[in-house]
């Protein structure tokens, strides 16, 4: 009897950490075109009546649902100044699910220090899927505590959870790249985020070195140079992508998504496979990968 009640437990245990494992497309079919409203619980009655309108809300069809200060530093503790939150959530976001195969599109307004191909960068490597987003304030702010939001939007539109460790990197990679912004540009914090990103997908960082040397290549293609205090910061994100095991050929979408703004962007099939050579060849000829990429002379 008691072996037959430890078995139970064991199976009960195991059922459980696998739907833990489980990818969230296995655990929902969200329907196309459905739109979830997520605002921010501080909202007065005009700023709400405002915040909906920049959003493009249909109160006829969306869902709507709050998010609060304690949601968002929940998910931003640590990682962001406590100024840059503020003391309420005003931030608020709209996710409609699209078709598979869409990827991600974000449009802000009165988002001062987050821009849409960052936040979009981020949801990617959170497990977001297929999903057109809308960030709004009623007045000017940072936009790292939407981000709160975009998740809470999304998980209900699609009724299912994201990895929280996901949720975790990706708000990491928000402020590393709003950070990085504030000194080297917002385009160029997006391109080297996203060239290390592809990196990372295919390569394990066993050595440091190769993160090290990968991110010097990377400041040196895009003419750009970060302190100290940055390239710690950028590697220790690149540690976390490395744990996520990153798909490359999802990596590769987000980044054909990211295209319009990035200076050209060539077949990322065809210089992934020419980057794989170059590995074999000891690391040499990265700085012709990441040219044929964006196409910087």
């Amino acid at each position: 009897m008691k072996n037959q009640k430890r078995i139970r437990k064991a199976v009960a245990a195991a059922l459980a950490l696998l739907a833990l494992l489980l990818p969230v497309s296995a655990l929902a079919a969200p329907e196309a075109g459905q739109s979830f409203t997520c605002y921010g619980k501080d909202l007065n009655t005009e700023q709400y009546a405002e915040v909906l309108k920049l959003l493009g809300t249909d109160l006829n069809s969306d869902t709507l649902i709050s998010v609060s200060i304690d949601d968002e530093k929940a998910l931003l503790r640590g990682l962001v100044d406590e100024s840059k939150m503020g003391s309420r959530s005003l931030s608020s976001a709209r996710v409609t699910i699209l078709e598979s195969g869409s990827g991600i599109s974000v449009s802000t307004h009165n988002i001062s220090w987050v821009t849409g191909n960052m936040y979009a960068s981020a949801l990617s490597t959170a497990g977001v899927e297929n999903a057109a987003v809308v960030v709004a304030a009623p007045i000017e702010v940072s936009g790292t505590a939407a981000l709160a939001g975009i998740f809470k939007a999304y998980e209900s539109a699609t009724g299912s959870v994201l990895n929280e460790a996901a949720k975790a990197v990706a708000a990491s990679e928000l402020t590393t790249l709003g950070r990085l912004a504030e000194t080297i540009g917002p385009k160029e914090a997006e391109e080297l985020i996203a060239m290390l990103k592809q990196y990372i997908a295919e390569n394990d960082l066993k050595d440091p070195e190769k993160a090290k040397e990968a991110v010097a290549m990377a400041e040196r293609q895009l003419g750009v140079t970060l302190s100290d205090a940055q390239r710690e910061q950028v590697i220790g994100l690149l540690t976390n992508f490395d744990k996520m095991n990153l798909d490359p050929a999802k990596v590769a979408e987000q980044i054909n998504a990211l295209g319009a703004s990035f200076r050209k962007l060539q077949d990322v099939q065809q210089v992934t496979q020419n980057f794989f050579e170059t590995v074999k060849n000891g690391f040499q000829g990265v700085m012709n990968w990441f040219s044929g990429l964006f196409g910087k002379k």
